[in-house]
């Protein structure tokens, strides 16, 4: 499996990147982003990973921005530290999201339910994002 981690905060990544290596030390984590411009760049280069955790809040933006510019089809697991917009992107198919801190069981519980979910053909709709955003 191929993970890409977006997240502002190293410490936080660097956390999370290791908590997926206790889970499954095989999985490869492809790149850790630290921005929505940083983010673009690499997706539009690179192929798609099996799997995106991605902080809601950026530094330079919300990670929502990153689909206006390129399409993603692969499931999208949300990691923020509050719930609001969270629960209204978890509406979405086949985006999941973990509240921060996160946990060590909350994580293994979420690789282990996308381990067993087919990948969508389906790139995200950019508007849905507007749609979450704008509390629509």
């Amino acid at each position: 499996m191929r993970i890409v981690i977006v997240e502002d905060e190293i410490f936080a990544a660097r956390r999370l990147e290791n908590m997926i290596h206790e889970y499954e030390n095989s999985i490869n984590v492809a790149a850790i982003l630290e921005s929505v411009k940083e983010s673009i760049a690499w997706f539009r280069k690179n192929e798609e990973p099996d799997l995106i955790f991605l902080d809601i809040h950026l530094e330079d933006d919300l990670s929502f921005a990153i689909f206006r510019e390129v399409a993603i089809t692969c499931p999208i697991v949300f990691t923020t530290a509050t719930d609001e917009l969270a629960t209204r992107a978890f509406k979405l198919k086949k985006i999941d999201f973990l509240l921060k801190p996160i946990i060590q069981k909350d994580l293994n519980a979420m690789i282990d339910k996308y381990s067993i979910q087919t990948k969508s053909s389906k790139p995200i709709d950019p508007d849905i994002f507007n749609d979450i955003v704008n509390n629509r």
